[in-house]
């Protein structure tokens, strides 16, 4: 049985080229450790590169670096979440008055909620002027107040302070929401003039 051996590969031979100090290139069959940092290129005998190691950033080099990537993964997320913006208001309204209705709407809800918000108010200082004109009278009559009924106009106070909250952050909702919509009413107009725009463009060449 004849069998044939193949003749043993020679490992290719590699050289490293890198800058030195004084700025000239050097090609030496190894890269010294104090030339890593300026970064190196790997290459065969005739020139042609195997690999190339980068310069290693400076700490100023890497701040400004990691910048940019933040830099670029903020325009990133806003883009995403206009993009998202866009098709929320397409998928929902087919025109500005379409929004400006859904606006009166939404602010007409709150008002509502508001207007339930003042009457109860109302009622509740009512109940606690009732309470104290009770109170006022036992005194005259010198006879002790009750600790119920001083329980009674602190939890009524306290119903006051809470109302009123509410009152004042609904209130404030009736700017945030009314900005929104006019927000929402600019973009739109705006998505329908680049439509008009692309449509104006294609339809000579559709002719």
């Amino acid at each position: 049985m004849l069998m044939l051996v193949g003749a043993p590969l020679l490992a290719e031979t590699l050289y490293y080229r890198y800058p030195s100090t004084n700025g000239t290139v050097v090609i030496d069959s190894s890269v010294p450790p104090d030339a890593v940092p300026r970064g190196y290129d790997v290459i065969r005998i005739d020139g042609s590169v195997v690999k190339t190691v980068p310069p290693r950033l400076s700490e100023a080099e890497l701040k400004a670096r990691a910048l940019e990537l933040e830099v670029a993964a903020a325009r990133a997320e806003a883009d995403a979440k206009t993009r998202k913006w866009d098709e929320s208001l397409l998928l929902r309204y087919s025109s500005v008055q379409d929004i400006e209705v859904a606006k009166v709407r939404a602010l007409n809800d709150i008002k509502v909620r508001i207007s339930i918000l003042k009457s109860n108010l109302s009622t509740i200082k009512q109940q606690i002027l009732k309470n104290q004109s009770e109170a006022a009278e036992l005194e005259r009559r010198g006879q002790d107040v009750p600790e119920a009924l001083m329980e009674t106009l602190a939890s009524l106070r306290r119903e006051v302070t809470t109302t009123e909250q509410h009152i004042n952050s609904r209130t404030l909702e009736l700017d945030s929401v009314a900005n929104n919509y006019e927000r929402d009413k600019a973009r739109f107009a705006h998505l329908q003039e680049q439509v008009e725009k692309r449509m104006q463009y294609y339809a000579p060449h559709n002719k």
